[in-house]
C-alpha cells in the first residue's frame, strides 16, 4: 500500500490517541462543531453527500413554491 494519505493516517492516529486521552472534552468538542455548523463530513460517501444536498434542493424549491403561491 503506498504511502500516499500518510499525512490523513497521522492525523487519524492523534485525534484517536487524544480522544483516548481527553474523553470529556468530545462532547464539548462536538457541541461546539455543532453549534458553529460544521459537520465532519470526512466519513461520508459520495452518496450520502449527494442525499443531503438533494434534501437541501428539495427544501428550497418548496419554500420557493410556497412563496410564490401563498406568500
Amino acid at each position: 500500500m503506498p504511502k500516499n494519505n500518510k499525512s490523513e493516517d497521522q492525523r487519524d492516529r492523534l485525534q484517536l490517541k487524544d480522544q483516548k486521552e481527553h474523553a470529556g472534552s468530545n462532547v464539548n468538542d462536538s457541541a461546539n462543531r455543532a453549534q458553529s455548523g460544521m459537520p465532519d463530513t470526512r466519513g461520508m460517501g459520495w452518496k450520502d453527500i449527494g442525499g443531503v444536498i438533494s434534501l437541501l434542493v428539495i427544501l428550497l424549491i418548496a419554500y420557493i413554491f410556497y412563496q410564490v403561491f401563498f406568500g
